[in-house]
């Protein structure tokens, strides 16, 4: 299309330099048409161009991290960030002179400005974030003794991706080979898929009979038209066909009707109507109304202040055809002669192209559908047949000249094109002209009637010749996760042993992955926007053409990162099944006895920690109080101690209810530490009786019970020395109203 408009340029500059005005006016319009068409689409391609380089920043941060990481792992930080930010600049520098988007934006070093500010930005809210949540986490704790302790997502997957790379750099071979892979994929995918713009046709039957040959230009919703689109249709239709504009005034408020009152002159007798109508001499021409006029004239060439009435609304003021010509009528403070009187009912029955009548739109009863089409996508009403509207009845109008209509803020409504029945290129015509405008074209020929309309289209082409290179990714990536996870079966049996949680020992798959996947991105758009330079240079398989939008860009990367990631969930999920042999990831306990629940609790500890342990876990749970909106209430919790045997025990009781409170789960819960007799080693005896509630509840409640009791267990590990020696110094305080002495 701007190849067309180049032409009709140069066809204008002909005409001028030939003294053809017309033909020049006709030219210009033709390419001004033609370019105001495509220069949303040329606009957002190149927003999309910015917007891929933004994307692509935001993968070389953790790009530059990784390689930082793999080709130099330097010890000390300040060597770590002069690594990663030369690498950021380095990458950045070459898409400076490989990607479009610094060439299309007039400042293109503000691009680089503006991601720096925002990363930095959003580094600093992070940290500030976070450390405010660390901060109410510690006060918490040391108000309530409630102590919370875990291993954030972000920190477990950060300490994965450096376990990963350490890993990948022991294989630098296999993971060269695999990163080459992953990088020819990206680049695979950038030349063999492109996003393509182009203007479809629509073309929906009409079950009408045409009035006229020729076509019908209108808004789908009837709202008003620019005065442009009227010029476009005149340059591109008049030379060879008659254009005939028409324009209506209604109330300026939509859903409103107009009250347009008027008066006869000679009887007084006043009557109003809803709508005007402007027509054009040349209407009879096309549409036939002359014939419909039962007295008098239609419109002729100098009319001004002229109206023909429909004989029915004529009547109400007392002017009959025996009064035309010499009757008028006053009309917003203007005496307009009566010309003439349409027979209602014939014209009632005159319908136009759009099997619609040529009064007015009835914008009262059709207020919610001319909204509805007004506010839908018009991508999506241009494949959808056009709605049919009711008009207001011949009665409740007045047909004046057009340009009196427009004078009084009438608007232009549609356009009617009567093209000769001989002429076999008007169709060609009409979808040349559809291509420059976004309307709809109602054209009859013969003895139908067909609603054209365009609208520009998006479509993603070339995907299903990318389906064989991505198995094959895929399967390579595959075979290299798997070989690794076979290679590290030791390496998973230590991470098990040590504590790492099965979905971490997964995760550092993941990590490696990911490390794959945004290397393979980068390097793979960026040495193929190198390769695309290239080959344009020195002309190297003239055709190829790479896709710089931000579409393409997006779903060049999302192909490559979800294949890995893809590839690597089986590995992923072996790894995590090799740290826990008998398949058992989940603490399970026995089923009740009756209302009585024994077992002994997941958990050891040694005789020394008992006491300040017990004091602590009182402190939590009296936390849980009535004001509690956790996971149960905690009321009566008390401490005990009995020294019988040749080490003492310990036990900890109380009353809690569980949640949903609704459900009325009441219980006593006894815990109670006895020695094991070996090593000085404690078990906790675990003692739950129920005391309301039905017995199925009881046991699903009390399974989220029991994973918050073990997890407070847990967190007791986890604390710092300080805080347990504040627990420890409280311990005879404490177990004081036991009666006992503690040893």
């Amino acid at each position: 299309m701007h190849e067309q408009a180049r032409e009709a340029l140069l066809e204008a500059d002909d005409k001028l330099a030939a003294f053809d005005y017309t033909g020049y006016q006709r030219a210009v319009r033709r390419a001004l048409g033609l370019e105001a068409r495509i220069y949303p689409e040329i606009k957002a391609t190149a927003n999309d161009a910015v917007r891929a380089v933004i994307f692509y920043f935001a993968l070389l941060l953790p790009f530059a991290f990784f390689c930082e990481r793999f080709f130099f792992g330097f010890p000390d930080v300040r060597r770590q960030i002069a690594g990663f930010v030369g690498i950021f600049v380095l990458v950045f520098l070459i898409l400076r002179f490989v990607h479009p988007a610094f060439k299309l934006s007039t400042s293109p070093y503000i691009i680089f400005l503006a991601f720096v500010i925002l990363a930095l930005g959003v580094l600093v809210v992070f940290i500030v974030v976070t450390r405010f949540k660390a901060l109410l986490q510690r006060r918490k704790g040391a108000v309530s003794g409630v102590h919370e302790t875990d291993v954030g997502r972000i920190a477990a997957g950060f300490a994965a991706i450096l376990l990963g790379i350490s890993n990948l750099s022991k294989r630098r071979l296999r993971t060269a080979l695999t990163a080459a892979t992953l990088t020819f994929l990206t680049f695979t995918v950038n030349s063999f898929t492109s996003v393509k713009s182009s203007f479809d046709f629509y073309r929906l039957p009409r079950d009408t009979s045409p009035l006229y040959e020729g076509g019908l230009i209108r808004d789908r919703a009837w709202r008003g038209l620019q005065d442009s689109i009227l010029e476009y249709v005149q340059s591109a239709f008049g030379d060879r066909a008659l254009v005939v504009p028409r324009a209506w005034y209604l109330s300026p408020v939509e859903s409103e009707r107009a009250f347009i009152d008027f008066t006869a002159t000679a009887t007084g007798a006043a009557s109003f109507a809803h709508g005007l109508v402007g027509l054009q001499p040349t209407e009879a021409e096309v549409t036939g109304l002359d014939a419909h006029v039962s007295a008098g004239r239609f419109f002729a060439a100098g009319d001004d202040k002229a109206v023909i009435l429909p004989d029915s609304l004529a009547a109400l003021v007392g002017i009959g055809p025996e009064d035309i010509g010499t009757a008028s009528i006053a009309l917003y403070g203007e005496e307009y002669q009566v010309i003439g009187l349409f027979d209602s009912a014939a014209l009632k029955e005159v319908v136009d192209l759009d099997g619609e009548r040529l009064t007015p739109v009835d914008t009262v009863k059709d207020a919610g559908l001319i909204t509805r089409e007004s506010t839908e996508d018009p991508r999506a009403l241009a494949a959808t047949a056009v709605e049919t509207f009711n008009h207001l009845e011949v009665i409740n109008t007045l047909f004046l000249p057009y340009q009196r209509v427009r004078a009084m803020d009438g608007r232009l409504r549609s356009i009617a094109i009567a093209a000769d029945a001989d002429d076999p290129e008007f169709v060609q015509r009409v979808e040349s002209f559809m291509s420059r405008v976004a309307l709809t074209l109602f054209v009859g020929q013969g003895d139908r009637v067909v609603a054209y309309s365009s609208i520009g289209s998006t479509e993603i082409s070339g995907a299903g010749q990318l389906l064989v290179p991505i198995i094959i990714a895929a399967l390579i990536v595959l075979n290299t996760m798997m070989g690794a996870v076979y290679e590290r079966v030791r390496e998973i049996g230590i991470y098990s042993v040590v504590g790492l949680a099965p979905s971490h020992i997964g995760l550092l798959f993941l990590a490696e992955s990911t490390v794959f996947a945004t290397f393979g991105a980068v390097v793979g758009y960026a040495l193929g926007q190198i390769a695309h330079l290239f080959m344009l240079q020195y002309e190297l398989l003239a055709g190829l053409t790479l896709n710089y939008s931000s579409l393409s860009a997006v779903w060049a990367t999302v192909v490559v990162i979800g294949t890995v990631y893809l590839s690597t969930l089986y590995p992923a999920r072996m790894a995590a099944n090799m740290a826990v042999p008998d398949v058992t990831r989940q603490w399970q306990f026995p089923p009740p006895a009756g209302d009585h629940w024994r077992f002994d609790f997941p958990f050891t500890v040694g005789g020394v920690e008992v006491p300040s342990m017990y004091v602590y876990l009182k402190s939590v749970f009296a936390a849980y109080g009535e004001g509690s909106i956790g996971d149960f209430i905690a009321r009566d919790v008390e401490l005990s101690v009995t020294t019988d045997g040749p080490e003492p025990s310990y036990a900890m009781a109380m009353r809690t209810w569980l949640a949903p409170y609704d459900l009325g789960i009441s219980q006593q819960v006894r815990l109670q530490a006895t020695p094991t007799g070996e090593h000085h080693i404690y078990k906790i005896e675990t003692h739950i009786e129920r005391l309301s509630g039905d017995v199925a509840s009881w046991q699903r409640m009390n399974r989220k019970f029991l994973n918050v009791l073990r997890k407070r267990f847990l967190v007791w590990r986890t604390l710092a020395p300080g805080i347990r020696q504040g627990y420890q110094a409280e311990v005879e305080k404490a177990f004081a109203g036991a009666g006992q002495q503690v040893v």
